[in-house]
């Protein structure tokens, strides 16, 4: 299935979902150890949230899906200062931040693709 076409299954949509939060947990551990990519690499999480939940055809978000969502950029949001302090050391730091931005990037994919196949139109 390509990546353009709609899933048509919550396991097409899964599988594609999980494409999307691969793809922005590689961005994160390649660029990590820039200066300031842990605020920027935030912003990206919110994008990603947002093409998981196009994947499993959740195009709106109702007032529940809104407060994970917000939970969900709170929580990157401080893994963000965390990540940008850590960067203040050379190399190792940087080595560290990028990891962990990578590790966050994934944690917090999981977490949204949990949240919307559950509430997925999709059939099974």
């Amino acid at each position: 299935m390509a990546d353009r076409q709609r899933p048509r299954t919550r396991a097409e949509a899964e599988a594609k979902a999980r494409r999307v939060v691969d793809r922005w947990a590689a961005a994160a551990y390649l660029t990590g150890w820039v200066p300031g990519a842990a605020l920027a690499l935030t912003a990206a999480d919110m994008v990603m949230i947002r093409q998981v939940a196009a994947a499993f055809g959740i195009a709106r978000f109702d007032e529940e899906a809104v407060k994970g969502h917000l939970r969900g950029l709170a929580a990157s949001g401080f893994g963000a200062v965390a990540a940008e302090v850590m960067g203040t050391v050379p190399v190792v730091g940087w080595i560290m931040k990028s990891g962990t931005l990578g590790v966050k990037a994934k944690a917090l994919g999981q977490a949204v693709i949990d949240y919307f196949r559950a509430r997925s139109p999709l059939p099974e």
